[in-house]
């Protein structure tokens, strides 16, 4: 029993992990020593269910002596060399506890994660710059296993020594325009040091005490003392497909070496910026079209008014007419007078009031005589 939130990190043969009843799906079930990956604790005495195994991730790998599993250390992808990390999930349907005291089967992903080198093809369009992977390459040669243990005893007792042989080379394929890969890669020191980094989340294990309990991530199993729990918003590994993730892990890990500070002058082409104008003409329609009614509308003002010489054109709704000249004294006494019916305002509604330049005012309506004198001209400068 190696997974329970309460454990203390790393055993051996001299304190070994303690034992205890679980149902649930073991891998190398089998064999002398089957490894539980979804299930949980089952007390005999009472039949009742304890704490409960929602995910593991299992390193094909073994993190202390570095011993591969499966021959190579891979299921699915023995084909791949010098693999960073190539772990089996298995996680409850559902990520959730109910599923695992159901003894519902659990979905079981193998993940890696490898060096490559890309061919990409990048753009710059409207401010907005692209990237398209054209090919990728992996070393896919036949080779040894890279690690190699060395176990001794001193006064301090029993060691492990490890060591990664191989530098990571990439040199077969050819890219679209015909050059050979060769030249990518890096030492095995950095590998190496890479590789380690993954030891602390693989192995990982997520349990749940109780129904109501917040599932627990166990990590950092391999050092000895007290692993490490966390509770987490988000754990990927519950989920029913954890490729997208392992993607967005590779690619942060892309863009971390791509980013990296150096002063290796590459060479390649290189390319220049180039402007380019594109007109829609159709989106000229509509103000061509409104300067060309304008220039219609501007046209026929002009003619008509060439032709009303001799007449003062009617200024419909205008009240600068009444502003310039004023009413006549007997029509403003007839608009206010005490016997007329209604308002001022009512009255004035029914009055229709036009200037002609020979017979000054004409007045329509039912109030006076449609014939009037000629008002008084104001004084120059009263406007």
């Amino acid at each position: 029993m190696d997974w329970t939130h309460n454990l203390d990190g790393l055993f051996d043969l001299q304190e070994p992990y303690p034992n205890a009843t679980m149902c649930g799906y073991f891998l190398n079930a089998t064999s002398d020593s089957p490894i539980l990956m979804s299930g949980y604790l089952f007390n005999p005495n009472d039949s009742t269910k304890g704490e409960a195994l929602l995910t593991r991730a299992l390193p094909l790998t073994t993190p202390i002596t570095r011993e591969p599993l499966y021959g190579n250390g891979s299921i699915e992808f023995k084909h791949l060399r010098n693999t960073l990390s190539d772990v089996l999930i298995v996680s409850a349907e559902g990520g959730r506890a109910e599923s695992v005291y159901a003894n519902r089967p659990p979905i079981a992903q193998e993940c890696v994660l490898s060096w490559c080198v890309k061919t990409i093809q990048s753009t710059y369009d409207q401010g907005q710059y692209h990237e398209e992977v054209v090919a990728t390459y992996e070393n896919t040669s036949s080779g040894s296993f890279a690690w190699e243990s060395i176990m001794g005893f001193d006064e301090l007792g029993n060691y492990t020594d490890l060591f990664y042989m191989q530098d990571v080379n990439i040199d077969n394929g050819t890219t679209p325009d015909g050059r050979e890969i060769s030249g990518y890669g890096t030492s095995n020191r950095t590998a190496s040091a890479i590789i380690q980094g993954f030891a602390d989340i693989f192995p990982s294990y997520t349990t749940q005490v109780e129904d109501s309990d917040v599932p627990l991530l166990r990590y950092k199993t391999w050092k000895p003392g007290s692993a490490w729990n966390r509770v987490l918003e988000y754990n990927p590994w519950l989920q029913a497909n954890v490729s997208k993730h392992m993607d967005r892990f590779a690619t942060s890990m892309t863009n971390v070496i791509r980013s990296a500070p150096s002063k290796e002058m590459i060479s390649g082409q290189s390319f220049s910026r180039e402007a380019y104008v594109s007109v829609r003409w159709e989106w000229l329609t509509l103000p061509l079209g409104l300067l060309f009614m304008s220039l219609i509308f501007l046209s026929a003002t002009i003619f008509k008014s060439a032709i009303e010489k001799e007449q003062l054109g009617v200024l419909k709704n205008s009240a600068i007419l009444t502003l310039l000249y004023g009413v006549p004294d007997n029509m403003r006494t007839q608009l206010t007078r005490s016997s007329s019916r209604g308002t001022p305002r009512a009255k004035a509604k029914e009055l229709k009031v036009k200037l002609n330049p020979n017979m000054g005012w004409r007045v329509s309506g039912n109030l006076f005589s449609p014939l009037t004198p000629r008002p008084p001209q104001p004084p120059p400068g009263w406007i």
